[in-house]
């Protein structure tokens, strides 16, 4: 298998082709829609923003739940997912990757701590920080943690900005490369193959390269896997260029 292989479609779907072609990837690391949206004008705020708002594919259509057990059946038997979520919903995906059959085991929450985060009404709520990601492992698996040498332990916490600047392309919940570097650094190994469901604007991608992993990526939306494409494309062209079709979007 080549570095890259990128595809314009529904992760809901594409799993069924990986399934029956035999797939198997080492590590799922993904950051799907939250289902937060909401619109809130901040009258308050000098220069107000409208709510929460991403976009209709975080409207609350979005089934958060049912693809973890689908996209299970293709992890290698020492895989790993790590799911980035809202509060509201670590339970419920907690429950759903102990299910029976799906064979996942929760090890830890996450916790992404932005030091930039985006100002809120300081006088009627606290300032929203933090965002989690839940880590699950096969059964029985020896998984991959690769904690650094010279470090006595790590905990669970990581502080980065919000995406600024040159590294910011467009998707309105782009997370930090920094961030998805220490964790693919930390919970993969090089040449392994990790697969991105929901990608986004490809940020696991560009870390998951960066480090010398292998990278499968899928997104829905045309706009934003075009943004990933172009961010990605120099990393392995004949093999992009092989999966964008753009006759069979």
């Amino acid at each position: 298998m080549d570095s890259i292989t990128l595809y314009n479609a529904d992760a809901y779907d594409k799993i069924f082709d990986f399934i029956n072609n035999g797939v198997k990837v080492d590590h799922i690391i993904t950051d799907p829609p939250y289902n937060i949206s909401k619109k809130n004008n901040f009258h308050t705020m000098n220069k107000p923003r409208y709510g929460i708002d991403f976009g209709l594919w975080d409207n609350g259509t979005f089934d958060l739940f049912q693809w973890i057990p689908q996209y299970s059946k293709i992890l290698s038997k020492n895989g790993s997912m790590i799911i980035f979520c809202s509060y509201r919903f670590i339970s419920y995906i907690v429950d759903i990757l102990e299910m029976d059959g799906v064979n996942m085991e929760v090890k830890d929450i996450i916790v992404w701590q932005k030091t930039n985060p985006m100002p809120r009404n300081i006088n009627r709520r606290y300032v929203q920080d933090m965002e989690f990601a839940i880590w699950a492992v096969k059964k029985n698996a020896k998984w991959v943690f690769n904690k650094p040498y010279g470090v006595s332990y790590l905990r669970s916490k990581f502080e980065t900005p919000l995406v600024s600047g040159k590294e910011k392309l467009g998707h309105p919940t782009q997370k930090s490369l920094n961030l998805m570097k220490k964790l693919i650094s930390i919970h993969t190994d090089e040449n392994q193959i990790i697969l991105d469901p929901f990608m986004g604007s490809g940020s696991t991608g560009d870390a998951a390269l960066t480090l010398n992993r292998k990278f499968i990526g899928i997104e829905k939306d045309e706009k934003y896997f075009d943004i990933a494409y172009n961010r990605l494309i120099n990393y392995d062209i004949p093999n992009i260029l092989g999966a964008y079709d753009y006759d069979n979007r």
